[in-house]
């Protein structure tokens, strides 16, 4: 039986779900007394949410000056792309491991049930898609028996998910889902551990490769920026 989400809960979700969406662009500072009357909350409710948004890598607490969105950065999307390789990868391996035939049939249903909702072409976001893709990839690890493991990849999957979602609404386009879901399923229920962490590696760095092209006008902004800093600072990069 699924336990009532709790004040706090509901309330990380609420904005959670409006970083990973854009509403709440990188970079922006949150004040609490604004938060508390957007989403109709208390601030011990709201003080727990925020804590746990940090924890989650989408906000940063500014010492005694409060919460801002964590910025983006194509350095940060670099290093976010190879640990979610070696954390999806690794959580891969045990639940190959460990996984018995709920974990196939786990498996098996989640991928049938988005292969048959395409990705709508009416929408940047189809949020039916997003929530049946997660659904997938969560199905390969789930047998990965580790608590720990299971909360970090909701944390990388979440901050890869949200450079994605910038990226498709700075282009106008959405990058193709690599065809390489199929070969996962098969990997994984032949019990071919290393087979389908390379299989995964490509997919996570394919995925990312479309990202960083998309998002190559932003980066280019951004240093344009930083060289702006530098230059009224009278600094030079080391």
């Amino acid at each position: 039986m699924t336990k009532p989400q709790t004040l706090a809960q509901s309330v990380q979700d609420a904005i959670g779900n409006d970083i990973l969406t854009g509403r709440l662009a990188p970079t922006t500072w949150l004040r609490l007394a604004t938060l508390q009357e957007t989403y109709g909350v208390g601030l011990s409710p709201l003080r727990e949410a925020m804590a746990n948004l940090a924890g989650r890598g989408l906000v940063i607490q500014e010492g005694q000056r409060g919460f801002r969105i964590a910025p983006v950065s194509q350095s940060d999307f670099e290093d976010l792309t190879q640990t979610r390789c070696h954390i999806e990868g690794l959580a891969l391996r045990l639940s190959i491991a460990a996984g018995d035939t709920d974990w196939e049939a786990g498996i098996l249903a989640a991928h049938h049930r988005l292969k048959r909702q395409p990705r709508s072409p009416d929408r940047l976001i189809d949020e039916e898609w997003e929530v049946l893709h997660r659904a997938f990839h969560l199905s390969l690890v789930a047998a990965c028996h580790s608590a720990r493991l299971t909360a970090i990849w909701h944390s990388i999957y979440d901050q890869f998910d949200r450079y994605r979602r910038i990226a498709v609404q700075a282009s106008g386009e959405h990058p193709a889902v690599p065809a390489t879901h199929d070969q996962l399923v098969e990997a994984a229920l032949a019990r071919d551990a290393a087979g389908a962490e390379a299989i995964l590696e490509v997919h996570i760095e394919d995925s990312a490769a479309r990202i960083d092209a998309m998002m190559a006008p932003q980066w280019a902004e951004m240093q344009k920026k930083v060289a702006a800093r530098r230059a009224t600072s009278g600094t030079t990069p080391r």
